[in-house]
C-alpha cells in the first residue's frame, strides 16, 4: 500500500490549493486511515509501503494501531519506486498487488478479486483497477514486469492509458477491475467528508 506521512504541503497539492496544506493533509489522513482500516484483515499480507524516507514515527502515529508491515519507498520516480516495491514483493511471496491510500471507495473486495484472479491457473499477467482521473488505484502482477513501469507520463491523465499501451508491448494479458475515483479536487470528496469542511 503507497502511502505519504500526511504531513501539510506534501500530500494531496492539488486539493490544498482549494482546502489550503493542513486541510488537505487532514483530508487525506482520513481518508487514508479510513482505506488502511478496510484492508486489513484480509487473506493477504499487507505492508505500508512509505514516503518520504525518516517519516516512519508520523506514519507509526497515524496508523501504528492497525496490523500491517512498513516499509520505506526507495528514492526516485514512481516508477523507480513501483519496480523496486514489486521487487521486494515477489522475494516475499508468489503476486503483487499494490493500491494507493487516496481511494475514499476501495475496500477489500477489489484487493481480493485481483489476488484470487492473479492465482487462478491460466489467469491474466496483470490485474488493473481504474481510477477515474486516468490513472489506476490498484495494480497485480503474477509475476515481475519492471518494464511496464518505464516511459510512463506520472502525475498526469495519460497514465492508465501509457501503461495498457506497454502490457501490450510486453504481450501481457490484462484483467480490469471495476473503476473508482481518488481525490485530486474538492468535488472528489465523498459527502462525509464535504460536510465536514462546510
Amino acid at each position: 500500500m503507497f502511502a505519504k506521512a500526511p504531513i501539510p504541503g506534501r500530500v494531496k497539492t492539488r486539493l490544498a490549493e482549494e482546502l489550503g496544506a493542513v486541510g488537505a493533509a487532514e483530508v487525506y489522513r482520513q481518508i487514508g486511515r479510513q482505506v488502511v482500516t478496510r484492508l486489513s484483515g484480509g487473506a493477504y499480507r499487507m505492508v505500508i509501503y512509505f514516503d518520504p524516507p525518516g517519516s516512519e514515527p508520523e506514519i507509526e502515529a497515524w496508523l501504528g494501531d492497525l496490523e500491517h508491515e512498513h516499509l520505506q519507498q526507495p528514492p526516485g520516480d514512481l516508477g523507480s519506486r513501483l519496480t523496486q516495491g514489486f521487487r521486494w514483493g515477489f522475494a516475499e511471496g508468489r503476486s503483487v498487488c499494490v493500491v494507493g491510500t487516496d481511494i475514499p471507495g476501495l475496500d477489500r473486495q477489489p484487493v481480493e478479486e485481483a489476488f484470487a484472479t492473479l492465482s487462478r491457473p491460466g489467469g491474466p499477467d496483470l490485474v488493473v483497477g481504474p481510477a477515474l482521473d486516468g490513472g489506476y488505484y490498484l495494480l497485480g502482477l503474477r509475476r515481475p514486469a519492471p518494464e511496464l513501469f518505464r516511459d510512463i507520463p506520472w502525475s498526469t491523465e495519460g497514465v492508465l492509458d501509457a501503461t495498457m499501451a506497454q502490457a501490450r508491448r510486453l504481450g501481457l494479458t490484462v484483467h480490469s477491475l471495476s473503476a473508482l475515483g481518488d481525490v485530486d479536487r474538492r468535488e472528489d470528496l465523498p459527502k462525509e467528508f464535504r460536510s465536514r469542511l462546510q
